[in-house]
C-alpha cells in the first residue's frame, strides 16, 4: 500500500521530536512518497519519536496519545500511523489506532481499509475489539472514521462526548491507543475538537510542517492545548533538515 493521496501524502521526509526539555532525536531521512505503513515502523526517526513518547509517558500503560497539528496537511496522519506501527512492531503492546478526524479522515487509507465506523453499532456493542478492523501488522488494530457524512448529524457537544467515550473504552481494551485527531485550525462545526479531546489523552504530540506552518500559529495551537490542560509531550517537525548536514 502506498501513502495516501492528498496533502498528507507529502508524508515523512525528515522529522525531529522536540521534547519538553529541549532534547530529542534529530536525523535526516529522504523517503519517497510510496512509503508503506510497514516501512514506517522500521524508519529510525519513527523509532526515536516513539522512544521519546514512551519515556515521556513514564512507560505507564494503558495510555492514549493524541496526534494533532496546527493546520491541515502537515503530515499528522502519517506520524500517527507510524507511531502506532512502531509500538505494535517493536513492543509487546496491543495497539489501537483511532481516526477521530471525521471531517477529513485519512488514517484508513494507510491500511487499505474503508471508513466503516457505525455510531449505533458502537453504542450497542460491548467491545471495541469487536468493531475494530485488523491490519497486516500483528498487534495493531484500526478504528476508522465513519463513512462520509454519516457521523455529521450530531452537535459539537455530543460529538465530543462520543469521541471521549471511544477513547475511554479503547483504553480499557488496549495497551496503547493512538488517536489521529483533526487539526486545531481552521475550526468547523462538524469536527471533533482536538483541543477538547486532548483532555481525555495521556499525552499530545503536535505535528508541524517545516518552513510552511507560521511560527505564531504553532504557538497559538500549543497555547490552546496547554490552556485546555493537555499534556503536550512535544512537537514533531515534519521535513526538518539539519543545517549542519552536507
Amino acid at each position: 500500500m502506498g501513502a495516501p493521496a492528498g496533502d498528507e501524502a507529502t508524508a515523512l521526509c525528515s522529522v525531529v521530536l522536540e521534547a519538553r526539555n529541549g532534547t530529542g532525536g534529530k536525523a535526516i531521512m529522504t523517503q519517497s512518497a510510496s512509503v508503506t505503513v510497514k516501512t514506517l515502523a522500521d524508519i529510525i526517526e519513527m523509532k526515536r519519536i516513539y522512544s521519546v513518547i514512551d519515556n515521556a509517558l513514564g512507560k505507564t500503560y494503558p495510555a492514549c496519545l493524541l496526534v494533532t497539528s496546527g493546520a491541515r496537511g502537515e503530515g499528522k496522519t502519517t506520524v500517527a500511523a507510524g507511531i502506532a506501527a512502531v509500538a505494535a512492531t517493536h513492543s509487546t503492546k496491543q495497539v489501537l489506532a483511532v481516526d477521530l478526524n471525521w471531517f477529513k479522515p485519512a488514517l484508513h487509507e494507510w491500511f487499505g481499509l474503508d471508513p466503516v465506523f457505525d455510531v449505533g453499532t458502537f453504542r450497542n456493542n460491548g467491545l471495541i475489539k469487536d468493531i475494530a478492523q485488523t491490519t497486516n501488522i500483528a498487534n495493531l488494530d484500526i478504528l476508522t472514521a465513519s463513512p462520509p457524512r454519516e457521523g455529521m448529524t450530531e452537535s459539537a457537544g455530543s460529538e465530543y462526548m462520543l469521541g471521549t467515550e471511544i477513547v475511554t473504552r479503547a483504553r480499557a481494551e488496549y495497551d496503547f491507543v493512538v488517536v489521529d485527531a483533526s487539526s486545531i485550525f481552521p475550526t468547523n462545526r462538524h469536527m471533533m475538537d482536538p483541543v477538547t479531546l486532548s483532555k481525555a489523552a495521556d499525552g499530545v504530540v503536535l505535528v508541524v510542517l517545516m518552513n510552511v506552518t507560521p511560527r505564531q500559529q504553532v504557538k497559538r495551537a500549543r497555547m490552546f492545548l496547554k490552556t485546555a490542560g493537555a499534556n503536550v509531550l512535544g512537537v514533531v517537525v515534519n521535513q526538518w533538515k539539519n543545517p549542519m548536514a552536507r
